[in-house]
């Protein structure tokens, strides 16, 4: 029996409006949320919230996840090409995730905005510092993602800080597929 059916199984033998009800109901819904960040990952590139509702809806929810406020900023008119959008939303997710769990922080704040014809993705928060990207973890990935666009990420942070991490890239669909890689 799968994992959802399971737990509508157990709702529907649960009391209505019991505290167990309701506590199946909250696993139900992480259950939901976990099951399409999977299928996201398991498409790989481009998660279905991009394609559904953009960059500003996509982060939003990104926000609406965080176990801190995090505030939201993104200002970008037209919009980016498929590659550029999904690297700024892996930017975002990513430091946000290193936010969670390292830098003991109490808020984060995230900025996307067109400068020219990049795009900066910016995210900020008032945590403990020390992220250190040469360490092998996932910011080496998002640079890897980043250059591949012509971009590059930064990380600045000190020690009782905070951390910034900052992507830049082409904001235009021609500066972007000129510039990544062939498969």
């Amino acid at each position: 029996m799968s994992c959802d059916k399971c737990c509508w199984r157990l709702r529907s033998s649960a009391p209505p409006e019991s505290k167990t009800a309701s506590l199946l109901d909250a696993a139900i819904e992480e259950l939901k949320h976990g099951l399409s960040e999977l299928r996201e990952l398991a498409r790989g590139i481009h998660p279905a919230v991009l394609t559904q509702r953009g960059l500003a809806a996509g982060l939003d929810a990104l926000a609406a996840r965080a176990p801190f406020p995090v505030a939201i900023s993104a200002e970008l008119g037209e919009p980016l090409p498929p590659a550029v959008e999904a690297a700024a939303y892996f930017v975002v997710t990513e430091a946000l995730t290193n936010v969670a769990k390292y830098a003991g922080a109490s808020s984060a704040e995230v900025l996307v905005r067109r400068d020219e014809d990049r795009v900066v993705v910016e995210v900020s928060d008032d945590g403990v510092g020390g992220a250190d990207p040469s360490a092998g973890s996932g910011l080496t990935g998002l640079a890897d993602r980043v250059a591949a666009l012509g971009g590059r990420l930064e990380v600045r942070s000190g020690p009782a800080r905070g951390t910034v991490v900052r992507a830049q890239m082409p904001a235009s669909p021609r500066v972007a597929m000129r510039t990544a890689p062939s498969p």
